[in-house]
């Protein structure tokens, strides 16, 4: 019997990045039998011809596997920025992301500041690639899909709003793991196509706490990221969650409110349908004129959405 504490399943989609680690499956009678030595590497072709769909490492290896995949990735990324290709460029991005949150308390976070930095420098070379990843829809929508679509549109304010390349790092990275409390949230809670229940949505606003004590004890610096995980269902009023605070980080309340848009122009519910970004943000226009967001950090991401001029048509909007 497989014992799934001692082994970790993988995903066929980045064998090609494990040439540096020992692969297993299971046998008929039940065993593990290393399938790939290390050292040997899967080309096209023996892919092609593999004939075990489950395959597995020792946990040992997680962060190896992570740390390879992260280095094919970074070579991907290039290749498909320059090919304007950001189909490909999103899909990697999901597999990697998907491993990086599997196990973060297992030190699976240590690969994601350099996976952000890898998508900063992207957006100087090419900024409508990874521009548009937040365009880019897939028919499962999950927490990985939300978190990227949000880490794109944060570089894409920050990019516009001139901020330093290492702030533009912070911010993409706690973009990126804002929702990464909802790892220890019951999937069926997340997934749910009706209304929560009281009791389930008291479940589901723990997660900035979750989050927040996942990453401050990662090891690493993840400031920034920590305050983004806690606040960003925060609101200046003090009717926000966890703590109810009004005085915001300014990454936790640009989280706040492109977390909100994100995930009212992408996600169907059961009682609405996806809005079109005017409409979505109306509607945190609303939220902003009642004192939850702050009104600079709004008008500035507005403005990052579009390439209208502050002094155009569109200034009677705000």
């Amino acid at each position: 019997m497989l014992d799934k504490k001692k082994w970790i399943q993988i995903r066929n989609s980045n064998l090609k990045y494990y040439e540096e680690v020992e692969l297993y499956y299971k046998s008929p009678s039940g065993n593990i039998v290393i399938y790939k030595p290390e050292g040997m590497k899967f080309d096209d072709k023996s892919l092609d011809k593999k004939y075990i769909d489950d395959l597995y490492i020792q946990p040992k290896d997680k962060i190896k596997c992570l740390r390879a995949a992260q280095k094919g990735f970074s070579e991907g990324l290039v290749s498909n920025i320059v090919k304007h290709d950001t189909g490909k460029v999103k899909n990697e991005l999901v597999n990697l992301v998907d491993e990086t949150l599997s196990q973060p308390r297992s030190g699976g976070l240590e690969t994601a500041p350099g996976l952000i930095d890898n998508i900063v420098s992207g957006y100087s070379s090419q900024p409508d690639v990874v521009k548009n990843l937040a365009r880019i829809s897939f028919t499962d929508y999950t927490t990985t899909i939300h978190s990227i679509n949000v880490m794109a549109l944060t570089i894409g304010y920050c990019f516009y709003n001139h901020m330093t390349e290492k702030e533009t790092q912070e911010f993409g990275l706690a973009a990126l793991l804002h929702d990464v409390g909802k790892t220890e949230v019951s999937g069926e809670i997340l997934t749910a196509s009706r209304g929560l229940t009281d009791l389930e949505f008291m479940q589901m606003k723990k997660h900035p706490t979750i989050g927040f004590d996942i990453l401050r004890y990662t090891g690493i610096d993840l400031k920034v990221a920590t305050e983004g995980a806690l606040e960003h269902h925060e609101k200046l009023d003090g009717s926000g969650y966890p703590e109810g605070k009004t005085k915001i980080s300014d990454c936790g309340m640009l989280l706040g409110i492109i977390d909100c848009y994100e995930a009212i122009t992408n996600d169907d519910r059961p009682y609405r349908s996806a809005m079109q970004p005017m409409a979505a943000l109306q509607i945190l226009k609303k939220d902003v004129d009642k004192g939850k967001y702050n009104k600079k950090i709004f008008e500035t991401f507005a403005y990052s959405l579009t390439d209208f001029d502050r002094s155009g048509k569109y200034k009677d909007f705000f």
